[in-house]
């Protein structure tokens, strides 16, 4: 499914289920991923979606479409880094978990980047949702990553130190990853 900004789009904070709304106006409502406790006090207010979010949008879908994975993954990873990039409260950087970047560049909004974990040198691929002088807020770009202290999910936020990213390369083979069909 493909869904197309539209100027009858708004947010609003459902408070029974405790979480930021995007009605799409044509019945369909999208849920994000993100617990009350890490949004601002302005992702409890209702607004229209601007175009400054359809923008956002954009950016993020065109950078996302170099990852194989299903178009509602891709929407669902759009969107929840736009809730990111407007409604999250600061978080502080975990770098720790990643190598410092041989090949490190200046990241840019919307980037689609990768880190390498330090046990394992395995490549893990995060999407920009935001750009720091030092550290980016990030989104994990595929199913799930297992850290030593905890398990991240699909649009799960971290924020990176950009000395540990590093420019995505699709591999030859696509990697196989397996989305849940959320919108």
């Amino acid at each position: 499914m493909i869904i197309k900004p539209d100027d009858r789009w708004r947010w609003y904070f459902d408070d029974e289920q405790q979480k930021l709304m995007l009605d799409l106006a044509n019945g369909m409502i999208f849920r994000s991923r993100f617990p009350s406790k890490m949004l601002s006090a302005t992702a409890h207010q209702s607004s229209p979606f601007t175009v400054d979010d359809a923008a956002l949008y954009y950016g993020y879908d065109e950078q996302i479409r170099q990852i194989d994975m299903p178009s509602e993954s891709r929407a669902e990873l759009a969107l929840n880094a736009l809730i990111a990039h407007r409604f999250l409260k600061p978080l502080m950087p975990k770098s720790w978990y990643f190598e410092v970047s041989h090949s490190s560049t200046r990241p840019y909004l919307a980037q689609v980047v990768e880190a390498a974990l330090k046990d394992s040198n395995e490549k893990v691929l995060f999407l920009v949702a935001e750009v720091g002088e030092q550290a980016c807020l990030c989104l994990l770009a595929q199913p799930q990553l297992a850290l030593f202290d905890r398990t991240l999910t699909f649009c799960d936020p971290l924020k990176i130190m950009n000395d540990r990213l590093s420019e995505y390369h699709k591999q030859s083979e696509p990697r196989s990853f397996l989305y849940e069909k959320v919108i």
